[in-house]
């Protein structure tokens, strides 16, 4: 009878433990949404999987009744450019702009193209080897797969691999125009070249690294958000929307002409250099006015 008490009790004990992990471990379990993730009632993003581009409609060339192409650099050290560098790690869903570009560029989503200080030339000839052309240029830390059915390398780099924290400029090619079939003045981004600047004992040097079609971009950019404001982080929207909406600061380096000269090469100093800014920035606002003059 004792031995029997006494089993019952270790049993019962054990039963009673069991039961209670259970019981724990199925409460802990709720805490956690399908992603291992605390879950909460008040989002802090919002789901951008599905979201496309506003369409972008092209003029046709014989409706095009002016244009000017020009040429900006995006300096992310102005506190207006700020949302396209932070932040430096990843966090929260939010990545830099450059973390996003090398991604889809690595992944072969999007194309690019060497950049040539000339002229820029979309095409199969142009495109950059993602190895030979950053990745062993830049002395990226990477890891190569091979697939063995296609043959195809691809390349896997760390997130702290990434030089997004470089990358303190960019590029933007852009054209201005007027559609007299619509009778509108606009402004479409063709590309975007980002620019590794850095300090390797020879002193600070700039690397554009590709240029990379702004469409192409398009549809991955509406779909990644982007933090624009400190005072209000309900304030979201997409980097899509931050460059249709020229929310960003820049300056003028180059407009199109005959010589493809850029303003550096035909002003002296820092003030000849804004004189040339401002000029060039009058010219494409005093055009749009004189279109609706009679």
């Amino acid at each position: 009878m004792k031995y029997s008490r006494l089993f019952l009790v270790a049993l019962s004990s054990f039963i009673f433990g069991v039961t209670a992990a259970n019981a724990q471990s199925n409460t802990m379990d709720d805490f956690f949404n399908e992603n291992g993730e605390i879950a909460s009632d008040l989002p802090t993003s919002y789901e951008m999987e599905d979201l496309k581009p506003i369409e972008f409609v092209n003029p046709r060339a014989d409706d095009i009744y002016w244009q000017k192409v020009v040429y900006r650099v995006i300096d992310l050290r102005e506190r207006m450019n700020y949302p396209l560098y932070y932040p430096e790690e990843a966090n929260d869903g939010r990545e830099s702009f450059f973390a996003i570009i090398f991604k889809l560029v690595n992944d072969r989503k999007v194309p690019a193209f060497r950049y040539n200080e000339r002229t820029e030339k979309f095409n199969k000839d142009n495109l950059i080897d993602v190895e030979e052309d950053f990745l062993k240029k830049y002395d990226l830390i990477y890891k190569t797969k091979v697939n063995p059915t296609t043959k195809v390398k691809t390349f896997e780099v760390e997130d702290a691999d990434i030089p997004n924290t470089e990358v303190i400029k960019y590029y933007v090619k852009e054209v201005w125009f007027f559609d007299k079939n619509s009778s509108t003045f606009n402004v479409k981004i063709i590309s975007i070249c980002p620019v590794l600047v850095t300090n390797k004992g020879v002193g600070i040097q700039s690397y554009p690294l590709f240029w990379i079609p702004f469409d192409n971009l398009r549809p991955y950019l509406v779909q990644r958000e982007v933090m624009i404001t400190d005072k209000n982080n309900g304030a979201r929207m997409s980097y899509d929307d931050l460059f249709m909406k020229r929310r960003f600061a820049s300056n003028i380096y180059k407009e199109s002409n005959l010589q493809n000269r850029m303003i550096l090469q035909y002003n002296a100093t820092p003030e000849d250099v804004k004189r040339e800014q401002e000029r060039i920035k009058t010219d494409i606002l005093n055009e749009e006015q004189d279109l609706w003059e009679y």
